[in-house]
């Protein structure tokens, strides 16, 4: 079987992340016009990331790559703007500037097949509860440029 190439939006392929939880519930967009729903999200993703930061861990400075996959039944309608809330409830905790983030946002079917190599705890332990929930991974970039 031939090995499939790296997929550009998918860094763990080839190194664990330097941060990684799991918010469970479904995700409220950026574009939601219910303001308070939209804020209680962020300060729910931002309690889950305070809660597992190492209290004697910097923030990341630099770039960083933020991998966010949705995992449920139902695909999530607005994936591009999935990805801001969580963004914005992570600055100040896991990195200082945004603008430093590159970011891509996926959905997995909960229910779906899926091969696993090397589970993170946080991971099966949102497996595990059976519902669906949000996967959050950071990397600190490093010196390689994507040309493609």
């Amino acid at each position: 079987m031939a090995r499939r190439p790296p997929d550009r939006n998918r860094p763990d392929d080839r190194v664990p992340p330097d941060f990684e939880v799991c918010v469970a519930g479904r995700p409220i967009s950026a574009q939601s016009h219910n303001a308070e729903r939209l804020a209680a999200w962020k300060r729910v993703v931002r309690a889950i990331a305070l809660e597992h930061w190492p209290s004697e861990r910097q923030m990341f400075e630099g770039e960083v790559a933020l991998r966010i996959t949705h995992y449920a039944q139902y695909r999530f309608v607005d994936m591009d703007n999935l990805a801001k809330p969580i963004q914005d409830a992570l600055q100040g905790i896991c990195y200082r500037e945004d603008r430093l983030v590159d970011v891509a946002a996926n959905w997995r079917d909960i229910n779906g097949r899926f091969r696993v190599r090397h589970m993170s705890l946080p991971l099966a332990r949102a497996f595990s509860d059976g519902r669906e929930f949000v996967h959050v991974r950071l990397w600190v970039a490093g010196g390689e440029r994507d040309l493609g």
